[in-house]
């Protein structure tokens, strides 16, 4: 077998995120609502997506060279009216991507199957007409079948329902309801909330200011009545879950728009019993969204923000890994009517970029993660790691007397996938999703980072 030698240095702990300046990937004509980001075309680059309700589009831009040049749009519909949410994931078990997107005014949830994997998208494919000014919209595996459902959120019936996937494939059952007392809700998202191995749902029950909960009772599909977060989050627009302090389990944040506010909502027992609110900031004055990652690259979760009343993008740093949160920093002022942001890392040097969409100057806009790293000089170990890319076993090997003491793995989002304690020579990627990933090797005296691809 051939080794792939790979030479690492030593990094001191001490690292930041900080960005460069706006780059502009398009300013359109139709009001962006709407970025994501995914390899569309199966190049190993990350493309941008977005929702262009103006324009009734849904398109997206090629990466074309890995370090964020990006192409001319590219239209997957222009066909479903004043679109604001489009989302990716590989819906027919293709291994490639779909887009997925909602039409508030026609009431439809759809998608678009990737024909080719090289971004050749097909004519719309409907899932439901019946969820009334559509507007949020979330993929998981509901009912644990290995295939990817669909959950949505509209506001004039005040619906959470989901949509199951009934064969894999792409074809969708009827819409099932979770509630339609979610007070023109805006937003929905799943996550294990109570440890079972099953994915819940949290939704943003935006009129009368409820962050709520729904337990999937039997890993099925099957869903209890709803569960309060907070029942006093002044116009909750957006809901996330991720493990903030570090201790196995999903907690929630929210972004609350008519009070300004970032709060979060620690787990406190691992089964979805929630903690009273953690005010991240409450100086941000119309927050439309949150998103959760490790933007520092210290193996813990920060939190960005799209701060629209200061056409603000803003991130807080988790100080400590527990959930405590630094002042706001700022990455971006220039994006004016911001309404989203996404982070991806779209120039492949390993750390996350932010992307943004912007409704007054019609931007759709990306930010580079300038992360600097202290470097000790005149010192290098060497490893050999072998294969990698790797489809079921990596290898480690160090080239000296070295010993490993822990290993951990982290997806590009800074989430912990695997840990081990202790000298080992192998991990087994057989169960992990395909991306990339961050091994962290410690030693007695140094922590090294090899960025690894599992295929």
């Amino acid at each position: 077998m051939k080794y792939l030698t790979f030479l690492f240095l030593f990094i001191n702990i001490y690292c930041y995120g900080q960005f460069g300046p706006q780059q502009i990937i398009e300013i359109v004509t139709g009001n962006p609502r709407f970025v994501y980001s995914a390899d569309l075309d199966g190049d190993g680059r990350m493309d941008v997506l977005s929702a262009l309700q103006g324009e009734n589009k849904i398109v997206w831009y090629q990466n074309t060279d890995g370090v964020g040049n990006f192409s001319y749009q590219r239209i997957i519909t222009a066909n479903l009216e004043s679109t604001t949410t489009a989302i990716v994931a590989d819906i027919d078990g293709d291994d490639d991507m779909d887009i997925l997107g909602v039409s508030g005014p026609q009431d439809k949830v759809v998608w678009f199957e990737n024909l080719d994997g090289l971004g050749t998208f097909s004519p719309v494919k409907i899932i439901t007409t019946q969820a009334e000014r559509a507007i949020g919209l979330y993929v998981a595996d509901l009912d644990n079948d290995g295939d990817m459902d669909v959950l949505s959120a509209s506001y004039f019936d005040n619906k959470i329902a989901w949509y199951e996937n009934t064969d894999g494939l792409g074809t969708f059952g009827p819409q099932r309801i979770l509630t339609n007392s979610a007070l023109s809700t805006r937003d929905v998202y799943a996550a294990d909330l109570d440890g079972d191995g099953d994915m819940d749902v949290i939704a943003a029950s935006t009129a009368d200011d409820r962050v709520i909960w729904f337990e999937n009772l039997d890993g099925l599909g099957t869903f209890g009545p709803e569960k309060i977060i907070n029942n006093d989050a002044n116009g909750v627009v957006a809901v996330r879950a991720a493990d903030l302090d570090g201790d196995g389990d999903n907690d929630v944040i929210a972004a609350i728009f008519g009070d300004g506010k970032i709060s979060w909502y620690e787990n406190m027992d691992g089964l979805g019993s929630f903690s009273t609110e953690k005010v991240v900031s409450n100086l941000t004055p119309t927050v439309r969204l949150v998103q959760i990652a490790d933007i520092d690259k210290d193996g813990d979760l920060d939190i960005a923000a799209a701060i629209a009343g200061t056409n603000t993008i803003v991130w807080y740093e988790n100080t400590d890994g527990l959930g405590t949160f630094g002042s706001q920093k700022i990455i971006s002022e220039d994006a004016s009517g911001l309404v989203w942001i996404f982070l991806e890392d779209l120039d492949g040097d390993t750390d996350l970029d932010v992307i943004s969409a912007s409704i007054i100057d019609n931007k759709i806009a990306w930010y580079k993660n300038l992360t600097i790293l202290g470097i000790q000089e005149n010192y290098a170990e060497s490893f050999s790691i072998y294969p990698n890319p790797v489809k079921n076993v990596l290898n480690i090997v160090p080239k000296s007397d070295l010993k490993i003491e822990s290993i951990n793995l982290f997806d590009a989002l800074g989430r912990q996938v695997f840990q081990e304690n202790g000298e080992k020579a192998t991990v087994y990627f057989t169960d992990i999703s395909n991306g990339i990933y961050f091994l962290k090797l410690q030693t007695q005296n140094n922590t090294f980072t090899i960025k690894i691809i599992k295929e």
